[in-house]
């Protein structure tokens, strides 16, 4: 049980801030060999240690401003996914490739249940520094975290010197890197201009947005400031979500200073606001063009609970006093683009980036994304570390250069292998420039889809078919 919960530790340190990719692998060999030689209920019980010990460093930024009482909620939940693994002895008494399969599954049913899922501390999500995360460009997240996990059996072996299962492992291993290094990589597309606008917030927390338009002044002066020293205009600016606290459709002084600002350097503006609907919010990404003003609209379709809906309000409400003050958001149910120039340009909305398939969906009919989010609710906390090392695994998967841009967190400028081009500081006003590349080839992960999944998951029951056929003809 030591050993689960040392290992637990071990595999939050592969994600940020501390991020030491190299660990996940380590972690995984000695939770294996923690839960050999032990009955049913200790083997549990050491997985669900092991949960808690994985999950309450890594979500530790979910206590920020609301106390400990969310985050040891969540952090006791989230854990309860692992106790499965009990059933199974990955490396004695099953096929070695049931481990890395059956944590695939467990990593799919908590990215949709409950309540839409909660896919944070996917082990592909810690990657995106190894050298084989390029893997995520053929198999998506999926195909990732099973090669974290397979590795983390091969390391076991080598500790267990199970000879011929070691072979048959490390030959797997190897095949899963050489398909890392012949994925396919889009050519360079048309150069785009992009500015990207962390404007800040006026203070960190749940109250960020609380004098009205202060938010969104502070990313008008921003632009200001850099449109008017600028030698070269962008093709686009794109400021994060919530940048303008009030809705513009309703305050006709914001939306005439929008208006003003994009008209007077010819620049179209991609917003990120808050649509009050009277009964009901949507959080939207707006494209505002010069003389036209809004053209595209797109409302986001992943909702976060508990901070944009509360499920089981009853119950949230007696936990969490903020929970009374949450008015629920709707909803969309469409993509939508930004059209700007050549580029067809698809915005996510922050907790939209732990979506798979809402991700592939934008990748397939898109040639650059965007990521707008607003860290401000979760102060100077890992948070934003993290959420920008599952944008650069998501950039990697789809094969798009991204444009990550945050309130206050961590903004960035990231290219289609993962790579970081250009980042901020946090809680800092600061502007991003940079040419982009528009790549339109869609990746084999994104056209696999949901299929590499599923195969993954199924690999063992597929493998001991196969095996029993040819045993079955050399039989007769």
């Amino acid at each position: 049980m030591l050993l689960a919960v040392f290992s637990g530790f071990l595999l939050s340190t592969s994600f940020a801030p501390v991020g030491l990719w190299w660990m996940a692998p380590i972690a995984i060999a000695l939770l294996i060999r923690s839960l050999e030689d032990t009955s049913l209920s200790r083997r549990a019980l050491s997985l669900y240690l092991f949960g808690l010990c994985f999950f309450a460093p890594l979500l530790h930024w979910s206590s920020t401003y609301v106390g400990a009482v969310p985050w040891v909620i969540l952090t006791a939940g989230e854990s309860a996914f692992f106790i499965p693994l009990a059933l199974l002895r990955p490396v004695r008494s099953w096929r070695i490739f049931l481990f890395p399969s059956a944590w695939v599954a467990i990593e799919a049913i908590r990215s949709r249940f409950p309540f839409e899922g909660f896919g944070w501390g996917r082990l592909a999500f810690g990657q995106p520094d190894a050298p084989y995360a390029s893997l995520a460009a053929i198999g998506g997240v999926p195909l990732l975290s099973f090669l974290v996990a397979f590795l983390g059996v091969l390391l076991y072996l080598i500790l267990a010197r199970e000879r011929m299962k070691l072979i048959l492992s490390g030959v797997t291993v190897v095949g899963l890197l050489s398909l890392s290094f012949l994925a396919h990589h889009p050519s360079p597309g048309h150069p785009f201009s992009v500015v990207a606008i962390q404007g800040g917030v006026p203070q960190l927390g749940f109250n960020f947005n609380e004098r009205a338009t202060a938010v969104f002044h502070k990313h008008l002066s921003v632009t200001e400031k850099y449109l008017a020293a600028a030698v070269h205009l962008p093709d686009v600016i794109v400021w994060p979500e919530n940048s303008v606290d009030v809705d513009p459709f309703q305050n006709l002084v914001v939306k005439a200073e929008l208006q003003n600002e994009v008209d007077k350097y010819n620049v179209p503006i991609i917003i990120g606001a808050v649509l009050d609907k009277g009964a009901y919010f949507q959080n939207a990404s707006i494209l505002w063009q010069p003389r036209v003003g809004p053209t595209s609209r797109y409302i986001k379709r992943h909702l976060t609970p508990f901070g944009e809906y509360i499920p089981l309000r009853t119950l949230a409400e007696f936990i969490s006093p903020y929970a009374k003050n949450v008015t629920g958001f709707r909803p969309g149910s469409a993509i939508v683009l930004h059209h700007v120039k050549a580029a067809q340009i698809a915005p996510i909305i922050c907790y939209e980036l732990l979506d798979d398939q809402l991700g592939r969906d934008m990748a397939r009919k898109s040639n650059l994304l965007i990521v707008q989010t607003n860290s401000a609710t979760f102060g100077l906390s890992a948070e934003s570390a993290q959420q920008l090392e599952i944008t650069r695994i998501r950039a990697i998967e789809h094969q798009r250069e991204v444009v990550s841009v945050a309130t206050s967190g961590l903004s960035a400028v990231i290219d289609y292998r993962g790579r970081v081009l250009q980042e901020t500081q946090a809680d800092r006003s600061q502007t991003l420039t940079q040419v982009v590349s528009l790549t339109g080839a869609h990746s084999l992960s994104d056209e696999l889809g949901v299929k590499m999944e599923w195969t993954l998951i199924f690999l063992p029951l597929l493998i001991w078919i196969t095996l029993s056929i040819m045993r079955r003809r050399r039989n007769l």
